[in-house]
């Protein structure tokens, strides 16, 4: 039996500058070195803990007594991706879900660990769920494609799917995933040991308040062998100090609100009406005004870049290509600056000239 406690250390002039604020947590977390609060955790030991309310339950492919210790899924064809009245194929069976323990926009990370999974087949899946409903759900585990196996992520909101393929992933008997809640961000990761876990980034979905969570096993679409999943574990628990302290997490708290654009120029030219009157950051999310129109975006930080990168999802409702651009934030003022078309490469620089396609706003944050 591998402990649930695995794995719990884881390891321009003026405008130029971006010095970005350190925003005061919304929740209390451990002190460095204190271990993080258990909010829920089943070992499925003799059987199980906790209140599990399965969505669409077929006990012919759950056991508790198949492999002692470990709750085994086996898979079965069934999806619940795209749209859930129009699906060709049935909704998936066995969401094996517990209510979200915490209250409000309060973060948390789930992992578990799965044994004995080894997909061969296209859509053999296992892994944790984030979810609201059919049609609204994040979901991270291990899955197999046409030629190779390795972490897929998939988001959905109102039937709207997106999905990230991560890095192939060598089987061994045993895999850790964890996801990591911020906010309305997900930070998805790995492990092969239990200890080291290897993130394969972060994206945006929901309002940060989740209805359910827990873990899955399916074949998807496909006709696929049906194989078992055994669930060792299934933990959550309150972020660790060095998981509340992520850069780019502290950065994101301290853009939050709303920002009322000052300045603007186009072309390297002064412009007397900006197109975009201001901005307001929520979390993984940002809404605008837009000659006019109000939309809301994800957005993503590159903290690597100097100055450090920005990019928008879209910048308009017909848009196809994402928005990317550079930002600080300096003395109370905010500097983005963005590229255009949308689809171009990010500027490098916090300045426009003439003829180079970028949009300069300066914003000052607009009080409460």
């Amino acid at each position: 039996m591998v402990s649930p406690m695995a794995g719990r250390s884881l390891s321009v002039p003026s405008v130029m500058a971006a010095a970005m604020l350190l925003a005061a947590g919304a929740f209390p977390v451990p002190a460095c070195g204190e271990a993080p609060a258990i909010l829920l955790s089943d070992a499925f030991d003799g059987g199980s803990r906790l209140d599990w309310q399965p969505v669409r339950p077929d006990p012919s492919h759950v056991s508790l007594e198949r492999h002692p210790g470990k709750l085994t899924i086996t898979t079965q064809a069934g999806s619940i991706g795209g749209r859930a009245g129009s699906r060709p194929v049935p909704l998936t069976q066995n969401l094996y879900l517990v209510a979200n323990p915490t209250e409000g926009n309060r973060d948390f990370v789930i992992t578990t660990c799965i044994e004995s999974f080894l997909p061969r087949m296209k859509y053999q899946q296992a892994g944790v769920l984030v979810y609201d409903d059919d049609d609204n759900y994040l979901k991270c585990g291990l899955e197999a494609s046409d030629t190779w196996v390795g972490i897929k992520y998939m988001r959905e909101t109102d039937g709207f799917r997106l999905v990230n393929t991560d890095d192939a992933v060598k089987l061994t008997d045993r895999i850790w995933i964890r996801i990591t809640k911020r906010g309305n961000v997900y930070e998805r990761s790995y492990s092969s040991d239990g200890k080291t876990f290897r993130s394969q980034g972060e994206e945006v979905w929901g309002n940060g308040r989740p209805t359910w969570i827990g873990i899955v096993a399916t074949n998807g679409s496909s006709a696929a062998e049906e194989i078992e999943a055994q669930f060792d574990f299934f933990e959550v628990r309150e972020l660790t100090q060095e998981e509340h302290d992520s850069p780019a997490y502290e950065q994101r708290r301290s853009l939050e609100g709303t920002w009322t654009v000052t300045s603007t120029r186009v072309d390297g030219q002064d412009v007397a009406v900006s197109p975009i009157s201001e901005f307001t950051f929520d979390g993984g999310k940002v809404s605008f005004s837009i000659n006019g129109e109000r939309m809301q975006v994800d957005y993503s930080l590159n903290l690597k870049s100097s100055p450090r990168g920005f990019t928008m999802s879209s910048l308009t409702p017909d848009a196809t290509q994402p928005v990317n651009g550079v930002i600080a934030l300096h003395d109370g003022t905010l500097i983005i600056c963005l590229s255009m078309p949308p689809g171009s490469p990010a500027p490098r620089e916090l300045a426009t000239q003439n003829g180079d396609g970028r949009l300069l706003m300066a914003l000052e944050r607009k009080p409460d």
